[in-house]
């Protein structure tokens, strides 16, 4: 008994000591001049806050100058012809007979990630027999300049679907940022 008692003795004073959280000594400096915040009212100060780090989020596609820039509408191709082109694409990707990667320049990564799940879906139940998706209509509706919103009727899988659909003006082209297949 005695020798599992040292053991255990042994063990605590080689165990490290245990950390004990304190806060971080203030080192901003006094602000100067008139305080703009005496008419807000503080929250009391916690014992564990630290001092804010300034973090930027903005990722390097963000810049306003170098970044993508807005394309005005007479600007832009079509959207008629174009979305109707861009649909039967997505259709077909959905089904897994085009590559999702060929539309990375005309969607967001979102939309293409669905597809992309989609097709290999569809690709793994194997090629179902019919015809190819068909583009019935294209209703188009322009509810801001650069940005145009499309109403399609489509025929997949052997019935009739209603697809929405929100196009971008983005660097002279349209970007797909929204996507609902019904």
């Amino acid at each position: 008994m005695s020798a599992a008692v040292s053991r255990t003795d042994a063990r605590r004073a080689a165990a490290p000591p245990v950390l004990r959280v304190l806060p971080a000594p203030r080192t901003d400096p006094a602000p100067e001049g008139q305080d703009w915040d005496e008419d807000v009212e503080q929250p009391p100060p916690s014992r564990y806050v630290q001092g804010c780090l300034a973090v930027d989020f903005r990722g390097g596609a963000d810049d306003a100058f170098f970044g993508p820039q807005a394309t005005s509408t007479p600007d832009l191709p079509e959207p008629v012809p174009w979305a109707r082109r861009m649909i039967q694409a997505m259709l077909e990707a959905y089904e897994g007979v085009r590559s999702p990667d060929q539309l990375s320049r005309w969607v967001v990564p979102e939309i293409r990630e669905r597809a992309h799940r989609r097709g290999l879906l569809a690709r793994r139940r194997g090629r179902r027999s019919g015809r190819p998706p068909v583009v019935r209509s294209v209703h188009p509706c322009s509810p801001a300049d650069g940005v145009c919103e499309i109403a399609a009727v489509v025929w997949v899988d052997g019935r009739v679907r209603a697809l929405a659909l929100r196009m971008s003006g983005v660097d002279g082209r349209w970007l797909i940022t929204a996507w609902e297949l019904g």
